[in-house]
């Protein structure tokens, strides 16, 4: 079969399913993976699809899939509030006595401060909400990371605020994001995702918080990798092909 010939079945097969395997297309034309990766690569370059992990996307179906705007945070207390309830209180679950915990911004990990167990804990966070939340809990040790206010989330972010973060040592760090999809992790603004990259880089167990609806969907900034994560915490109307994709890189609590 001639390149340009398989090129064109590689479309054709995009165009069907959205989303293809290097395997699928091998087994359908015949092919090596070596010569089915090299042509992805070349149809890539050619900006014809976007390559994913085992795999590539059509362009028409990552543009469905990126979210547009950033919600308001009053419009996301308003949305999927069971799903979050139910995420949060397994988050919380996890926690034992003595923990050292980092609490992101976003309002499922809102709900997870009011969750919180009675138990002996340090709890940090670059999240005013939380912090609100949290501030007459005597039981906890409490810190606040500052740095240039964010109204849109409540978020603390900055290069001071990544030095603060960066001298703290971590043992559960528990953060949300906008959109998991091919294998990463991402959130609608810059400086907010690379605190809590930093954040997860330095707990010893990264946990990620994200109802049905941020699965398949990507926003501006990827921060993170699923596969560098300890489990994602998910809750909703979630098939089992999502729940496939999330499990290839990492863990997924329900």
């Amino acid at each position: 079969m001639l390149k340009q010939e398989r090129h064109d079945m590689i479309s054709s097969l995009l165009s069907e399913r959205g989303t293809v395997s290097v395997k699928e297309i091998t087994n359908t034309l015949s092919v090596s993976e070596m010569t089915v990766r090299r042509d992805l690569d070349e149809l890539a370059g050619q900006k014809r699809l976007v390559r994913v992990h085992g795999g590539a996307r059509s362009i028409a179906s990552t543009k469905e899939k990126t979210i547009t705007r950033e919600f308001s945070h009053l419009e996301k207390r308003q949305i999927h509030t069971a799903e979050k309830t139910n995420i949060a209180r397994r988050a919380a679950g996890l926690i034992e006595d003595g923990d050292t915990i980092f609490l992101g911004t976003g309002t499922t990990i809102e709900l997870m401060a009011s969750l919180l167990p009675q138990r002996r804990m340090r709890v940090v966070t670059n999240s005013l909400p939380v912090f609100n939340l949290l501030e007459s809990r005597e039981e906890f040790g409490l810190c606040l990371i500052g740095g240039t206010y964010r109204p849109s989330t409540g978020a603390f972010v900055d290069p001071m605020a990544e030095r603060s973060v960066g001298m703290i040592g971590i043992d559960k760090a528990f953060i949300g994001a906008n959109g998991i999809l091919d294998g990463t992790v991402s959130t609608s603004n810059m400086e907010e995702g690379n605190l809590q990259r930093l954040v997860l880089n330095n707990a010893a167990s990264r946990y990620l918080l994200a109802d049905g609806s941020k699965l398949g969907k990507r926003d501006f900034f990827c921060f993170y990798e699923l596969n560098d994560l300890t489990a994602v915490i998910t809750d909703g109307p979630i098939d089992e092909e999502a729940q496939a994709d999330i499990r290839q890189y990492t863990d997924i609590l329900l």
